[in-house]
């Protein structure tokens, strides 16, 4: 769809052969529609709005201005408020152009990383496409990790850097790389080297649309350094609002009419919510096809809570408990991945003979790992909703859901049981943890989740209420990459994109040192952010690895590259060198006041970190092997 889109905009296809392209891999005549009009500078409306008569707002005209000064004023004209970058000598002519454009902020971060997943957070919290400025190849190789972030979770960010000046290419220069704009290829929806100053405008519309085109995800920028810097006699800056994509794609009326029947046919129907319900919030859909068929809602492994997990129909990870898995009847997976697992499971996760439902914008991801009864490229959101329509067109009436009902009242009263044995033991549990943050954090407050184990106690102890609309709920965000580094800096962009909202960072002790650098900026920007480091002093998913592979590492206890207590690391004294308040908690008791001095300090306009002393569990947990040399004694 990337390519077919891109030709599109490049008037290499008209808009007959791009639709019929569209039909050919699935999309309905109606979606390719609504894509095309999208996409289309027409003054005609496309089929998803009908003609309204006014005119099109029309183009500016820029003269004498310098390549950066054009993309400067574009960046305001397209109201993007910020350039999340980390500066460098190529970059110059663009740097200078913020200078007297108030406007247009710059963010500085003192490492790629955190750059990238800053506006990656700023992006989801906002719903608009960021910009990031980077340096040559080395700020690109940085910035590569969180790159991949970006483009698994489909969020759209525009990634800019500069390089060497055209004449000099060649050369061998400093920190030139022939092929830069081909870096990220295989982790960008387009990339593109600028060809001269005055096609920078054309340029970065195209990288704005391409990046937010269905499924979404990064696009990346070079410009060589004299393209900044170069004045322009004349060049266009089209308008934003000529310039938008539709996402909500419509499937065809025969695939939303056979969804519903497997729906109500099926005993034991599962809704699967998975990579696309990062960027459609599709809650409110799911929970009334849940209701309305008696079906049971389940995440993919890595997903952020996009359903709230106090819903009676809420069971969790899917796959964990293989016997309700086997049960499964019907299984439609909403969204781009079945499954997103570190091993194979033996047998398959959906019984083969179960009808199974497959939509995403992502077609290379539709029915790609199981055999797919339904395969519809579409918009979650647009076919949840056309789902609902015909269920109801048919008078359909809330299912009697006692096996899924029975089934989450089971659920819950286990992990309470847990919950109850945990909580006064000698070291913190994360149960503990889970509960004492939830019974103090806002109830609309948004939450940044870098937990690789824990991830499941957020799930099973932190509430989303069913019972709040989706404005006025909290809400979670988190990566499906496995990139860590992520979860810091994210909550940055997010508090930045949603000022008025509190903000809390809830990371891994391993994820955070990916990462820390994020808080120079969180500091230097006064963002008001709560940070909890869950510190159990070690890489626990690579202890569970290393069981899994049932070798020397298993048998021994001496797990390989996984202890991280020698030398032990404080990170409240990290976050103090930065102009940071924070402490470290190692007693359950001693939790609740903690956390309310955190909130505190985020009510007086500062970040505050809390490093808490947490529980290992599983096999080895008990272990204190680390990997132990003496360069000094050899």
């Amino acid at each position: 769809m990337f390519k077919i889109s891109k030709d599109f905009i490049d008037n290499r296809i008209d808009r007959r052969t791009f639709i019929t392209k569209l039909r050919n891999i699935g999309i309905s005549s109606i979606g390719a529609g609504t894509i095309a009009g999208s996409l289309s500078l027409s003054v005609k409306a496309s089929a998803a709005e009908p003609y309204s008569g006014e005119k099109p707002e029309q183009s500016r005209t820029v003269k004498g201005l310098s390549g950066g000064e054009i993309m400067a004023e574009f960046l305001i004209d397209w109201d993007v408020p910020y350039v999340f970058g980390l500066a460098g000598s190529e970059e110059v002519g663009f740097l200078d152009a913020l200078v007297d454009r108030d406007k247009l902020k710059y963010v500085t971060c003192i490492h790629e990383n955190a750059a990238m997943a800053m506006a990656d957070g700023f992006s989801r919290a906002t719903g608009k496409t960021s910009l990031v400025q980077l340096h040559s190849v080395a700020g690109a190789s940085y910035a590569l990790g969180q790159m991949v972030s970006c483009y698994r979770d489909r969020t759209p960010v525009v990634v800019t850097a500069g390089r060497q000046h055209s004449e000099y290419r060649g050369s061998n220069g400093f920190l030139e790389a022939p092929n830069l704009h081909k870096l990220p290829a295989d982790y960008a929806q387009w990339t593109w080297d600028v060809t001269n100053a005055k096609t920078i405008p054309e340029t970065l519309r195209r990288a704005f649309m391409l990046s937010e085109a269905p499924p979404g995800g990064p696009t990346f920028l070079t410009f060589s350094k004299d393209h900044w810097e170069t004045k322009v006699e004349s060049t266009e800056i089209i308008p934003r609002s000529r310039s938008r994509v539709s996402i909500e794609v419509a499937p065809r009326e025969q695939d939303v009419k056979k969804i519903a029947d497997f729906l109500i046919a099926a005993e034991r129907p599962m809704l699967f919510l998975d990579d696309d319900c990062v960027r459609h919030e599709i809650s409110e859909e799911v929970q009334t096809i849940a209701e309305l068929v008696g079906a049971a809602v389940s995440f993919g492994a890595r997903m952020p809570v996009v359903f709230p997990n106090t819903h009676p129909h809420f069971v969790g990870n899917y796959g964990i408990d293989q016997t309700l898995a086997q049960s499964i009847d019907c299984f439609w997976a909403l969204g781009g991945h079945m499954f997103k697992v570190v091993n194979k499971p033996d047998i398959p996760w959906v019984r083969r003979d179960a009808r199974i439902i497959h939509t995403s914008l992502a077609g290379s991801e539709v029915g790609r790992n199981y055999p797919v009864d339904i395969a519809v490229v579409a918009s979650v959101k647009t076919t949840a909703k056309a789902v609902i329509e015909e269920l109801k067109a048919r008078n359909t009436t809330p299912r009697d859901a006692k096996w899924v009902t029975d089934y989450t009242k089971d659920r819950r009263a286990n992990l309470d049981q847990i919950a109850r044995k945990e909580w006064e033991m000698p070291i913190i549990s994360t149960s503990r943890l889970m509960l004492e943050l939830d019974r103090q954090i806002a109830d609309d407050a948004l939450v940044v989740t870098e937990l690789i184990l824990s991830k499941y106690h957020f799930w099973d102890y932190f509430k989303i209420d069913h019972q709040k609309s989706f404005d006025r709920r909290r809400r979670n965000f988190a990566t499906n990459s496995g990139v860590l580094g992520w979860g810091l800096a994210a909550s940055i962009g997010v508090k930045m994109g949603r000022p008025e909202k509190e903000t809390w960072c809830l990371t891994g002790d391993g994820s955070f040192n990916f990462g820390s650098q994020a808080l120079w900026s969180a500091s230097r920007y006064d963002v008001p952010i709560g940070i909890v480091i869950f510190n159990n002093g070690e890489y626990a998913a690579n202890r569970k690895a290393q069981n899994f592979y049932k070798g020397r590492s298993s048998q021994t206890g001496n797990y390989i590259g996984c202890n991280l207590k020698h030398p032990d690391i404080h990170y409240a004294k990290m976050a103090e060198s930065y102009d940071i308040n924070g402490e470290r908690v190692e007693k359950a008791e001693d939790l609740k006041d903690a956390i309310a001095r955190c909130r505190a300090e985020m009510a007086r306009g500062r970040p505050y970190l809390l490093d808490v002393r947490i529980e290992r569990f599983g096999q080895g947990m008990e272990s204190e092997y680390y990997d132990h040399f003496s360069v000094a004694k050899n």
